[in-house]
């Protein structure tokens, strides 16, 4: 016998059934001290998301009887937006290395600096071999490796992508009530509480602590504005999906571009992946004001 339909179940028993998928393998890597860093974190870190995909299938189909596609915002019919969307986390990269760069962290812009700041983490007994691999096979120009990096966003880091927006740009932006201000907001801060375990054990910021969970937040809040702004105006999760599945792509990038700067303060997650967000929802801010024909954030 299914439970009642009432809203508060529609909120809180699809995100008990994501915490269950996602949290569990979390606390086995707390509970054995394994780090985050290594190839079990890299393994939770794609798992992570499929439990938020299959609560909500779960939800949307035996228990609502509903459609899968369409009331979910999986659709296909392609827009600028969608390249927007694609493009969005450049725009972050960009302000994020700008920050960093201005707090006293130089942005690593050359090859000699591409190959010095990777020299400077190889072990002592390992440089002849690095040095051997160098020479079959020199690194590209720093800037290269975001046009290296763009086609995962449309592709493998889609997959991981799509699980989570799927969920929260998806499922939640049609059960969360409010306009555009409140829903956001409460969209981020239920994404900030189903990703805040694994941040505490070294998630996004690549150390454990608490600092992480707390910076998570605004990021979280800031990040949701501009999802579902993006949502809305391309009318399709998919295109949402493509500009986080880019965020990940890109992440390799950003730490080698701002190499040397904490992960507190660069892009994706720290407080220039902040600032880079709140440039593009500025940009987002105009056209909303200037070039929409329906404006999304008043009234």
């Amino acid at each position: 016998m299914s439970p009642k339909i009432t809203k508060p179940r529609l909120i809180w028993v699809p995100f008990a059934l994501m915490a269950i998928g996602s949290w569990t393998p979390v606390v086995g890597m707390w509970l054995n001290g394994i780090e985050w860093s290594g190839a079990a974190g890299r393994a939770v870190a794609f798992w992570y998301t499929v439990p938020a995909l299959v609560a909500i299938l779960l939800v949307q189909g035996p228990w609502l009887k509903q459609p899968i596609l369409k009331p979910l915002g999986i659709q296909f019919s392609i827009n600028r937006w969608w390249g927007i969307a694609w493009l969005l986390p450049v725009a972050v990269l960009f302000v994020g290395i700008l920050v960093t760069w201005a707090a006293g962290f130089e942005p690593v812009l050359t090859v000699e600096q591409l190959i010095e700041s990777k020299r400077s983490t190889v072990p002592p007994d390992q440089l002849t071999q690095f040095n051997e691999y160098l020479a079959e096979s020199p690194p590209p120009h720093p800037l290269m490796l975001i046009v290296m990096g763009m086609p995962a966003g449309l592709t493998f880091n889609l997959i991981p992508g799509l699980c989570e927006e799927v969920a929260f740009r998806g499922y939640y932006f049609r059960e969360v009530s409010g306009g555009f201000w409140a829903r956001s907001t409460k969209i981020g801060l239920l994404w900030w509480l189903w990703l805040a375990p694994s941040v505490a054990i070294g998630n996004l910021y690549g150390t454990p602590g608490l600092w992480g969970v707390a910076l998570a937040l605004p990021w979280c809040i800031v990040a949701s504005w501009v999802l579902v702004y993006v949502r809305v105006r391309s009318e399709s999760v998919v295109a949402v999906a493509i500009a986080r599945g880019t965020m990940l792509a890109l992440t390799a990038a950003a730490h080698d571009l701002t190499f040397g700067a904490p992960t507190w303060l660069g892009p994706f997650y720290g407080i220039g992946g902040i600032a880079g967000l709140l440039a593009v929802w500025l940009a987002f801010w105009i056209h909303d004001r200037t070039r929409a024909k329906g404006r999304l954030t008043t009234g």
